[in-house]
């Protein structure tokens, strides 16, 4: 197929077929877009074009790259809805039953706090932690790895088997009957360690999205400190805003 030799750049007409494509699925989401060398061919247009067109694709958090192996179809697509905004704790709350995210667990069970854990949670020296390190998944891509850490105070609530089902603070405030008052959020880029690399797929030092959730309960007391590294390459957050009537 020839693209029309017009005004339009050869990029753009790339860039719009290959969107069509990806949005209307004819493209599989588990098996890599074609070569930079087959689109050429296909098209009859050069590398550079080709180039232009996937980077305007990622810009649009479309695809994304994995070294080695090739170019894929993001997995959050934009009409799909990774991360939300919320306004209470009670819509946060809502959000649990509806978690889409599968996830695996490497590690689970009591060990000493991180120091950052330990402050957050305002721990005494030697109290212990219940802590789940995992990844979580989307379209069995690697999404997010997390470390969620829970007070020494709940460590009898921790059902090993109940949290490899639902998300840990969910189960937590159902068993504890604890009333969740206040969810302190931080975001911001932070170098991968040796283990997020591992299991995020990704090199070393490379960056990743860091968010950190401490969540409160009465009397200002942190219960669970959590944190979740994303692949910037799949993370995108979305924001939708109307208009007051």
């Amino acid at each position: 197929m020839r693209l029309k030799r017009d005004q339009i750049p050869l990029y753009y007409q790339l860039q719009q077929l290959l969107r069509k494509k990806i949005l209307s699925g004819v493209l599989p989401l588990d098996v890599p877009l074609p070569t930079e060398n087959e689109l050429c061919k296909e098209y009859s247009v050069s590398r550079t074009t080709v180039r232009q067109a996937f980077a305007a694709l990622k810009n649009e958090g479309l695809i994304f790259r994995i070294p080695g192996k090739g170019t894929y179809i993001a997995p959050n697509k934009p009409h799909d809805k990774v991360m939300h905004y919320f306004s209470t704790v009670n819509s946060l709350a809502e959000t649990f039953k509806f978690a889409y995210l599968s996830k695996k667990i490497h590690h689970k069970g009591v060990v000493n706090p991180s120091m950052r854990a330990a402050l957050l949670m305002g721990l005494e020296p030697g109290e212990k932690i219940f802590c789940v390190r995992g990844v979580r998944y989307k379209n069995e891509y690697p999404f997010c790895y997390f470390v969620t850490s829970i007070h020494s105070d709940l460590i009898q609530y921790m059902d090993t088997d109940s949290i490899k089902e639902e998300p840990v603070l969910s189960h937590l405030i159902k068993k504890s009957g604890l009333q969740l008052q206040r969810v302190s959020q931080r975001i911001k880029a932070v170098k991968a360690s040796d283990r997020v690399t591992r299991f995020l797929g990704l090199k070393k030092d490379d960056p990743v999205l860091e968010l950190e959730c401490v969540y409160i309960v009465e009397n200002d007391k942190s219960i669970e400190v959590g944190l979740n590294f994303f692949n910037p390459e799949l993370f995108n957050y979305s924001m939708d805003l109307e208009q007051k009537q």
